[in-house]
């Protein structure tokens, strides 16, 4: 194959962003030296001969620098030029040994002498004309290569301004995160003071309510958010809204700040300055969403503590961020493959694979439209630890790609590379020091699990007297079972309610909160009570990791199981459930485990009016064995009430209800949502109500709804929270 003509595409295809962007910026006030080296960059001069390199004819040719020192004087105003001969003096006395002559040899050229000077255009500077005399540039080749720096500068310039836009957007987004967080920090703290219809607050608390409304709390078209919509999720609106201004701010920083030239030294034809400068900006916005792509995307996450969003909130950013930056890549990728093949053809294109910077560039769009292609919904959620392989796997390579094909910047670019890495590697440092935080011998903490097959749950307890952290409500922990076959894998399991370390009544509503304050002490703690301290889950059974969690737990039924567990934990945060005097709990299944985890201190609160729980389980067996080991007494509870609706249609006999108390409400069939919402919402009148759902897609969704048509009419102040964890 014959090797393409270095002149014909790379000069011009990659001079600007190799070294054009660093000496257009350090130029930035005298583009005329850069201007005249341009304008004569493509004349050679034989009074050094004719293979001469470009050095030597820099450093080298009377004729070259006579001729740069005129253009200088001629187009220039007095003293313009210093800092970049001085430059251009250095680098000739390091590489040839050989310093420039004084800017004074050109004082005895007059006007009349330049004039009689050959002065050389456009048509022959772009043929590569050959000179062996003193020459001067024509005005119209002047004028275009200061056109030509000056469109580069302000281009390039705005490449970087506007990818520095992505980190500053997310960093304006978690500002405001955090400000709303003190807000409702400072109004929890002042509600006891300030009434709603005090003249201050009550404007506040109409916006605030309408806010909630039509804004933080809707699924983004009015129902579906928990719930797939075939292959992906939608995210609630105020995310929705979020990342359509960043894909709007996206769109349009992609399209605006361009400057075109007519007679364009570098790139030519508008045309080709068009495909140019366009996949230099998508590209390097690209590059500018990886760090922010890898920050959401870890466990341990900075912007979490600060804001207190969940982790399924920065996971949606995660997503489409990711999204955005792959859509910039291969626009980046398609822009120079048609550059190349319009230039050169198929052949050419073909050449360009022999460069490290370009296959890798080409290989690292192709390894993020993979990544994207293996995280849809159905593959996170059917086959997760083959996505999470995938993911990692693929996400390697795509740095040290990124690397290879910024590697002709000469590291301008390679901290957007490095930081994903630094990342990734603090996030697995994090989770390291977590599980040495929880057991400094972490091989070594046993748990107890038990299977019972007519429940279809699994109790799991696991000690933490060794622990660093008290168990804290709303926390989830990651689990690795050792001693399975796949002991690499873990899953997040959320705390149904920590035994061993409750005390006497304390007013204080940490974990060491009593159950009661009156003489009617609870204490629903189970045997393990008396012995170590130890968190419960309750785990219902799926496939895979749960599926052999399940076989071994029931290996010895109905003995408990001994397992060997590593424990990764806690994350999430508690809620300030404590906070409001009404409560309602939307739970199906295992979902059971979040009011589990608050009931003890939310009963032992004093601010804490009215408890309901609205549970909805598949199995009899399920909901008898949680009212005897973890519910108890506190069923029948002045504050407490429960509804336990039994969906399973096999279980519907009046006689498959004998163990569960009486004090507890039982219904066959789904729940009402919609009604025990609305319900909640009169009883609350003027009151606070939290409603909490965790369950199925659909009851978060039905709940979601009911709160914010409830808004509409409510005196309560209600807020609406979803505990869930989304991949």
């Amino acid at each position: 194959m014959r090797r393409p003509p270095f002149s014909s595409l790379l000069l011009p295809l990659f001079a600007a962003t190799t070294c054009i962007l660093p000496t257009a910026q350090a130029l930035g006030e005298d583009l005329t030296f850069g201007s005249c080296e341009l304008a004569l960059a493509y004349v050679h001069f034989d009074d050094v001969g004719t293979n001469a390199s470009k050095l030597a004819q820099r450093c080298e040719s009377r004729d070259r620098i006579l001729s740069l020192y005129l253009c200088l004087k001629v187009y220039g105003a007095e003293g313009v030029g210093i800092p970049g001969l001085s430059h251009e003096n250095e680098t000739c006395q390091a590489w040839r040994d050989t310093p420039l002559p004084p800017f004074d040899i050109v004082d005895a050229y007059s006007d009349d002498d330049i004039a009689q000077l050959r002065h050389i255009g456009l048509d022959e500077q772009q043929n590569g004309a050959h000179v062996d005399e003193v020459i001067m540039l024509s005005e119209t080749l002047y004028r275009a290569a200061f056109d030509t720096l000056d469109a580069v500068e302000y281009v390039y310039y705005n490449h970087y301004i506007y990818g520095m836009a992505m980190i500053i957007f997310w960093i304006v987004v978690v500002a405001m995160g955090v400000l709303s967080r003190l807000i409702a920090a400072i109004g929890d703290a002042q509600r006891s003071i300030v009434k709603p219809s005090t003249g201050i607050s009550r404007p506040f608390h109409v916006f605030s309510v309408w806010l909630k409304r039509h804004v933080t709390i809707p699924a983004t078209f009015g129902y579906r958010c928990a719930q797939n919509l075939g292959w992906c999720t939608i995210p609630p609106r105020i995310q929705s809204l979020t990342l359509l201004a960043f894909i709007g701010m996206n769109v349009f920083l992609s399209l605006y700040g361009y400057r075109f030239t007519e007679n364009n030294l570098y790139f030519g034809s508008f045309e080709r300055q068009i495909w140019r400068y366009g996949s230099d900006r998508t590209g390097i916005i690209s590059f500018f969403n990886f760090p922010v792509i890898w920050l959401f995307g870890m466990r341990n996450n900075v912007v979490i503590w600060l804001t207190g969003w969940d982790f399924g909130s920065y996971n949606n950013f995660h997503r489409w961020v990711a999204r955005v930056a792959t859509l910039q890549a291969v626009l980046h990728s398609i822009g120079y493959t048609i550059l190349i093949i319009k230039e050169g053809g198929v052949d050419y294109f073909a050449w360009w694979w022999t460069q490290l910077f370009f296959w890798t560039g080409e290989i690292a769009t192709v390894l993020m439209c993979l990544i994207l292609s293996f995280s849809v919904y159905w593959l996170r959620r059917k086959h997760y630890e083959t996505f999470l392989i995938l993911h990692i796997v693929l996400s390697i390579f795509v740095l040290l790609t990124m690397l290879g094909h910024v590697s002709i910047f000469k590291g301008q670019y390679d901290m957007l590379a490095w930081i994903p890495a630094m990342i990734w590697v603090l996030d697995r440092v994090i989770r390291m020091s977590r599980t040495l935080a929880f057991n400094p011998r972490f091989w070594n903490t046993w748990a107890s699990a038990t299977y019972d097959p007519s429940s279809n749950m699994i109790r799991l307890v696991v000690p933490h007297s060794s622990s660093v952290y008290t168990p804290q409500p709303g926390t989830y922990y990651y689990l690795h079972v050792l001693s399975d076959t796949k002991f690499w894998e873990s899953h997040p399991f959320t705390m149904a309610c920590s035994t061993g370390s409750r005390r006497r009544p304390s007013k204080d509503l940490s974990e060491d909160t009593p159950l009661m304050e009156n003489q009617n002490d609870i204490s629903l703690a189970s045997e393990a009570d008396a012995k170590d301290p130890a968190m419960t889950f309750l785990i219902r059974p799926y496939d895979s990791f749960t599926s052999r969690l399940r076989d071994a737990a029931g290996a010895q039924w109905p003995a408990p199981a001994p397992l060997r567990v590593l424990v990764e934990g806690p994350y999430g945060h508690t809620q300030p459930f404590h906070n409001f005097e009404n409560l309602l709990f939307l739970v199906g299944g295992s979902g059971i485990v979040v009011p589990l985890a608050y009931l003890h201190a939310l009963v032992a609160s004093p601010r804490t009016k009215s408890i309901r729980v609205v549970w909805a389980s598949r199995e009899r067996g399920f909901a008898e064995d949680v009212v005897k080991h973890d519910l108890g007494p506190l069923v029948g509870c002045d504050k407490v009430s429960v509804t336990i609706c039994i969906t399973h249609r096999e279980d519907f006999a009046d006689d498959a209800l004998s163990a569960l108390p009486k004090a507890a409400l039982v219904r066959y069939g789904r729940p009402d949502v919609p009604g025990e919402v609305e319900d909640a919402v009169g009883a609350a009148q003027a009151g606070s109500l939290a409603v909490v759902a965790c369950g199925p897609a659909r009851m978060a969704d039905d709940a979601r709804r009911a709160v914010v048509h409830s808004l509409g009419h409510a005196e309560a102040k209600v807020e609406y929270f979803e505990e869930s964890f989304t991949w």
